[in-house]
């Protein structure tokens, strides 16, 4: 069965000849450790797919390289990107410098970039070159606002001024389609939706924020991938979701990534309540059991979840977020190919 059919007939819940596997992305410095001094991500990435024998690539549509416009205090660059978001590059990562919509009466005149300066180049290389399923990668109607207000800013408006942070949130949803548009026409099998609504203990901001304020436009994105690409729909979100799984079903969405066990997220469970409904991907740990197990402790833990979640098609064997390089070589090896044993097929 081929990789791209493999995937597609599971999350049409149907049993396919062996659960598939993928990865929400594999990072560069995991590449790394699989082959130091690596020149070409692309050949690297396709060996350790052939190697594990992944069934999903998983890409975003890159955005166009930020320019520098000059020099922090501290001597770091500070750069602007096509959004015209300001920021500076520190040893932690980036530090925001200010924010596109300062206040709550800027958001109606803030408009997001022309989504034509995407280009799914990389898309096209994976649908052409092989026959893995291609995952795009778009955001939602949260994280998006991130970068425009602050996160606190975003957590006190969400009280004070929830109607702003609707204004905002439709025009992220409509942005997003349009990346889906083009990451369809690219030859993306199926649209993820990256957006991280919560973190360990629960959601980010209510559940009745969220409803009021997020996933209205959230399902107008899904139904409108679904209307104009045809496509799958899945969601990311680490963190504790358990209070709006109903609400992500409601949303329309045809799969869930992540399912981060660390926060309480029993994929059993869900399975059994919204088997028929979600495509479930991920919950293999990455605070303990890939990091620092065995390659036995991984090897037994994987089949017992595909004795459960693999009959009936409905799941993806994937980590709980990216193949990093905290997670040892022989450690991933031994999780994908544990269920190419006797009897996981």
């Amino acid at each position: 069965m081929l990789h791209r059919e493999r995937v597609l007939q599971t999350i049409a819940h149907r049993q396919p000849d062996r659960p598939p596997k993928g990865e929400l992305l594999i990072d560069p410095d995991f590449l790394a450790l699989y082959e130091p001094g690596y020149t070409d991500g692309f050949a690297t990435c396709l060996r350790v797919l052939d190697d594990f024998d992944l069934d999903i690539v998983s890409e975003d549509l890159p955005r166009p390289a930020p320019r520098q416009i000059g020099t922090s205090a501290r001597g770091l660059p500070i750069m602007e990107d096509c959004w015209g978001v300001h920021y500076e590059y520190a040893q932690d990562g980036l530090h925001y410098l200010d924010f596109l919509v300062p206040e709550p009466k800027a958001a109606d005149a803030f408009a997001f970039p022309d989504p034509a300066i995407y280009r799914a180049d990389n898309l096209v290389r994976w649908k052409e070159e092989t026959d893995r399923c291609v995952f795009a990668i778009i955001g939602g109607t949260f994280d998006n606002l991130v970068p425009l207000v602050g996160f606190d800013t975003l957590m006190f408006w969400s009280v004070e001024a929830p109607d702003a942070l609707s204004t905002l949130a439709w025009k992220a949803a409509r942005f997003n389609v349009a990346l889906a548009e083009i990451s369809a026409a690219g030859g993306a099998d199926v649209i993820l939706v990256a957006d991280d609504i919560a973190y360990n203990s629960g959601t980010f901001v209510s559940p009745a924020v969220l409803r009021a304020v997020f996933f209205p436009p959230m399902q107008w994105l899904v139904n409108e991938v679904h209307r104009r690409t045809g496509l799958p729909c899945f969601l990311h979100s680490d963190g504790n979701l358990n209070a709006v799984i109903d609400d992500i079903v409601q949303c329309g969405f045809d799969g869930l990534h992540s399912l981060q066990p660390s926060a309480g997220m029993d994929i059993r469970h869900i399975k059994r309540i919204y088997g028929s409904r979600l495509c479930l991907m991920g919950n293999i740990d990455l605070d303990y059991l890939l990091p620092r197990g065995t390659p036995e402790e991984i090897e037994a833990h994987v089949r017992a979840l595909a004795r459960d979640l693999a009959p009936g098609g409905g799941w993806i064997l994937s980590t709980c977020n990216t193949l990093s390089r905290a997670v040892p070589v022989a450690n991933a090896r031994a999780m994908y190919h544990a269920i190419d044993k006797p009897g996981m097929r």
